[in-house]
């Protein structure tokens, strides 16, 4: 009996060391679809190298974002016993992170540790927020404190104290953190940007952004300038070659078939009201954009593509009036595929469709709507048309007069992007060089 148990406990350890051994990459998504995204291309080359996934959503807002997206959420629900998704969603516990987060940020600004009562207090806080919130983790993410996992977040999570908890209860794991979208934060594209030569492969945290220009804009000297993150730039994964090909061929052979179809398919990349837009100019933009394509053309197919956080939209109440209108739940880069040209109200997503060969006007008055457009001057532009890469029209005419320009050269699309552009794309091309790199020097991926 002695030798029968002891041979059932060993083999019961052998079973627990052979699933804890297992390589597993565990993402959080606590924004928009844009997270997850960014990173796609990234996580199927990992499922090809046989780790296994955990997608954790810790917002309703994050998990339905990605529900509206097609390619998006067809990806993670998956055929794949190797990919998991877990929702750790809920009122309470994004309620109890945003608190935690605020005081977190308190303690920082006002330098409350040199106080030892309110440093206490705040102490005791963060022990109870902490406690909650790796009570809500999975216990089969909880189990694998001590395995070298790689954990995905977008970088401001770095500014969160949840992130200073899992590395405390990771300690063996590396962490990157990602933009939550490729949009081009630089504004100065021409003047050169300080980039390291190598990368410190002994660290355990790594911060992915696609061009050192972004850094330069978004470094807060604080979390982002620390020197035990290592900063790397590596374009934006979805816009590598391989990851487009099959794309970039399907939009070549719908846009050569133009000849023999009856109707023109256009895309709107919309955004809503809020921070940029105020509601009067979202609808104004929706309404001008509707009534000089109807104008324009007698048989078209208006697909539009909502902003993930677009909500209460007028395209809404034109769906009756305007049967042409279809609201498209899908990735850019899907749509795009089938259509001759697009509309954008200024986005990162002009840049998806660029890499496709589509034309893209961009319906967008920066100097009427400056936050986060690029001073010229006495005045403003948008960073996509200093790419070179859009049409400006900033009202009616002018987008009247832009897409009758469109027709004219047959939907052509933007003579010369920028050199700037172009190294974003190359540098797309080589994302996973460093990325194996990192997982090689940690023993997560053979040489």
């Amino acid at each position: 009996m002695r030798n029968l148990y002891h041979f059932t406990f060993s083999n019961k350890y052998l079973l627990q060391i052979t699933l804890n051994s297992k390589k597993i990459a565990i993402v959080f998504l606590s924004g928009s679809a844009g997270e997850l995204d960014w990173i796609l291309p990234i996580l199927d080359c990992l499922l090809k190298k046989h780790f296994g996934l955990k997608i954790i959503f810790l917002t309703k807002h994050a998990r339905e974002s990605v529900s509206k997206n097609a390619m998006l959420n067809n990806y993670i629900y998956q055929a794949n016993d190797k990919l998991k998704v877990l929702d750790c969603s809920g009122y309470l516990s994004e309620k109890l992170e945003h608190f935690g987060y605020l005081l977190f940020r308190i303690y920082l600004k006002l330098g409350f540790g040199n106080k030892l009562f309110l440093h206490n207090l705040l102490k005791l806080h963060e022990a109870l927020f902490k406690t909650f919130f790796l009570l809500n983790l999975p216990k089969e993410v909880k189990a694998l404190r001590r395995q070298k996992c790689v954990f995905f977040s977008e970088y401001p999570s770095l500014r969160r104290p949840r992130d200073y908890w899992m590395k405390k209860e990771f300690p063996n794991s590396i962490f990157f953190y990602c933009p939550h979208s490729p949009h081009v934060y630089a504004e100065e594209l021409d003047r050169p940007y300080l980039e390291a030569d190598s990368i410190s492969l002994d660290k355990t945290s790594y911060l992915l952004m696609g061009h050192p220009a972004d850094y330069h804009v978004l470094n807060d000297n604080k979390e982002l300038a620390s020197s035990e993150l290592e900063k790397i730039f590596i374009g934006h994964p979805k816009y590598s070659d391989e990851w487009l090909c099959n794309l970039q061929e399907k939009s070549r052979l719908f846009r050569s078939s133009s000849s023999s179809r009856k109707d023109i398919n256009i895309l709107v990349l919309s955004r809503g009201f809020g921070s940029y837009l105020d509601l009067d100019s979202h609808n104004k933009l929706v309404e001008i954009t509707v009534g000089v394509i109807d104008q324009k053309f007698k048989n078209y197919n208006l697909l539009v593509k909502k902003h993930p956080r677009e909500t209460d939209s007028r395209w809404d109440n034109l769906l009756d009036a305007y049967p042409s209108i279809e609201i498209i739940n899908d990735h850019i880069l899907n749509i795009a595929t089938r259509v001759d040209f697009v509309v954008s109200y200024w986005g990162s997503g002009a840049m998806d469709c660029c890499l496709l060969g589509v034309p893209v006007i961009e319906f967008y008055d920066p100097v009427k709507h400056p936050k986060q457009q690029v001073p010229e001057g006495d005045t403003f532009t948008t960073i996509y048309r200093k790419l070179g890469i859009v049409f400006p029209a900033n009202n009616k005419e002018e987008l009247e007069s832009t897409i009758s320009q469109l027709i004219d050269n047959s939907f052509a699309m933007p003579e010369k992007p920028h050199p700037y552009y172009l190294d974003l794309v190359e540098r797309s091309n080589s994302w996973n060089i460093k990325i194996e790199q990192i997982l090689q020097s940690h023993g997560l991926i053979d040489n």
